[in-house]
């Protein structure tokens, strides 16, 4: 096993930034994340609100709960926390917003809707189509014709991790880059980087230790890695018996043949056509030609 667990990983993700132990770890990254935004003011407290929604089972993967966030200045917002990709991966982000709104509303005629700021972050180890140059794709509610913000309550920042760009430690020159370049390279480390320079990434290196976890933990993580791993073998054995057929039968379409099969799997077995892209490196829209769907 590598020296530390996945953070793309949902048990990885959950157990980094998840817990009461993490929360100085999920301050400093949410802070570095939002340091450029209008009107930026710290981050001074975190609390995992109580309706935490962990999603199971392969048709609801993914890691998505919230964290209540309140600011020094007193200023309190809600984030989302997304991580793997489900069917229509946008909409549901929206979908989960929208949700963490309603949530928060409160029988009565006296409620003023005196409710509080959504932001919706999602870490993607995949591309979107028509985003496919763009790491940072951020996204609010705005006036058409002046561009101008038209409220604050709905704010959305998708990461995507494939073309984060810095490949080397001495290519990240803020502390953002730093924590992205951790987080997407982690599970291959033999040490964190940036150690020297921020006292947060040492909290990292015990904290994301596959070495620390409790028997419990160890059994639960390497169960979402094999699960992850046999849904990647799938497609590799399909990539291999279809060049295999191609060659017997002198045509291409053997190899192609062997990886629809393997699609239409796993489409059945309820994942996300991004993920599903994603793991066969293809389009969204050869996904759905394929599995012929709109």
């Amino acid at each position: 096993m590598p020296r530390y667990i996945d953070p793309f990983i949902d048990f990885g993700f959950k157990y980094i930034f998840g817990r009461e132990e993490s929360k100085p770890l999920l301050m400093d990254f949410l802070n570095e994340l939002l340091r450029e935004e209008p009107g930026f003011v710290p981050i001074v407290k975190i609390d995992f609100l109580d309706k935490e929604k962990i999603r199971s089972g392969r048709k609801t993967r993914g890691v998505i709960y919230d964290i209540h966030c309140e600011c020094s200045n007193g200023r309190r917002f809600t984030v989302e926390m997304q991580n793997q990709p489900q069917p229509y991966f946008f909409d549901r982000i929206i979908y989960y917003a929208a949700k963490g709104i309603v949530d928060q509303g409160m029988a009565g005629k006296d409620w003023k809707y005196s409710y509080l700021p959504v932001y919706c972050i999602s870490f993607m180890k995949f591309v979107m189509e028509g985003y496919e140059n763009r790491f940072r794709i951020e996204a609010a509610l705005c006036d058409l014709e002046t561009r101008e913000p038209f409220s604050d309550k709905l704010r959305f920042i998708f990461l995507q991790t494939p073309v984060f760009g810095k490949t080397y430690p001495e290519e990240c020159n803020t502390a953002f880059e730093r924590w992205m370049y951790n987080i997407i390279n982690l599970s291959e480390m033999d040490t964190v980087a940036f150690m020297d320079q921020n006292s947060v990434f040492k909290s990292l290196d015990s904290m994301a230790s596959y070495a620390m976890l409790s028997e419990q933990d160890r059994r639960a993580y390497d169960a979402d890695v094999k699960a992850y791993r046999d849904l990647r073998g799938q497609i590799e054995y399909a990539e291999t018996k279809g060049k295999e057929k191609g060659r017997v039968e002198g045509r291409a379409e053997g190899r192609a043949e062997e990886k629809a099969e393997i699609i239409k799997e796993l489409w059945q077995q309820g994942m996300g056509l991004d993920f599903i892209a994603g793991v066969a490196k293809i389009t969204v829209n050869k996904v759905k030609e394929i599995l012929n769907i709109d």
